[in-house]
């Protein structure tokens, strides 16, 4: 099953700047081949159920590695049985109700 997920992933107790800890995820996710969009408070992402939260995963254990003693995911899932979905379709249905 495809999904599209908004993934949040904080390392807490890392210090007040987080943007070294936010691209270290994002190149995980690069690595994993998944379509993604970075906004100002987490990552849209596309990919199968197993492959999305292997990413969140991933990123856990990699955050946890460069010394954050903890980390919190924030995850939204949109599934969809009746038809495909993707990042730009949702994304663009929006934008041409607003053009």
């Amino acid at each position: 099953m495809r999904v599209v997920a908004d993934v949040n992933v904080t390392p807490i107790g890392a210090g007040a700047s987080l943007s070294s800890h936010i691209a270290a995820c994002e190149e995980i996710i690069e690595e994993a081949g998944l379509k993604y969009r970075l906004h100002a408070h987490g990552t849209n992402l596309e990919g199968s159920w197993d492959e999305v939260m292997r990413v969140v995963k991933r990123c856990h254990d990699v955050l946890h590695e460069r010394g954050a003693p903890r980390v919190d995911s924030a995850i939204r899932i949109a599934t969809a049985s009746d038809k495909d979905q993707s990042l730009e379709g949702r994304i663009d249905k929006v934008e041409q109700k607003i053009d």
